[in-house]
C-alpha cells in the first residue's frame, strides 16, 4: 500500500528593509575643531583674513611662515584636539554608544 505524501508548503520570507542612514553630527570631532576655530577667530580679529590664514596654517601644520620656524605647541593646540576627538568618536563607535543613541531615536547627535 502506498503512503500518502505530505503537502509541501512554501512560505516566502519578507526581506527586511533598511532605512538609509541620515546625516549625523559627531560631537567629539566637532568639539576637537573648537580650539582651532577660536585661534583662527583671534587671528582674524588681529590681522583680518591674513591673520586668520596664518593661525589656520600654523594650527594645522605647526609651521609659522612669518618667522619661518616650526612651532610644535601650535600643532599640539591645533591638530591635537582634532585627533583626540576622532579617537574618542572611534572608541564610542566600538563601545556601541553611537548605536545606542541611534536606537534611542536621538536624531542627529553621535559621540
Amino acid at each position: 500500500m502506498a503512503k500518502k505524501r505530505g503537502r509541501t508548503v512554501v512560505r516566502y520570507v519578507k526581506r527586511a528593509r533598511h532605512k538609509a542612514a541620515g546625516m549625523t553630527l559627531p560631537l567629539a570631532v566637532v568639539a576637537g575643531f573648537m580650539p582651532l576655530a577660536m585661534s583662527a577667530l583671534a587671528g582674524f580679529k588681529e590681522g583680518g583674513v591674513e591673520g586668520l590664514g596664518h593661525q589656520l596654517a600654523m594650527g594645522t601644520t605647526g609651521y609659522d611662515h612669518r618667522e619661518r620656524k616650526f612651532r610644535g605647541g601650535a600643532l599640539v593646540n591645533g591638530m591635537g584636539p582634532i585627533l583626540l576627538g576622532i579617537m574618542v568618536h572611534k572608541l564610542a563607535g566600538k563601545m556601541g554608544i553611537n548605536r545606542a543613541l541611534a536606537g534611542a531615536g536621538v536624531p542627529f547627535v553621535r559621540i
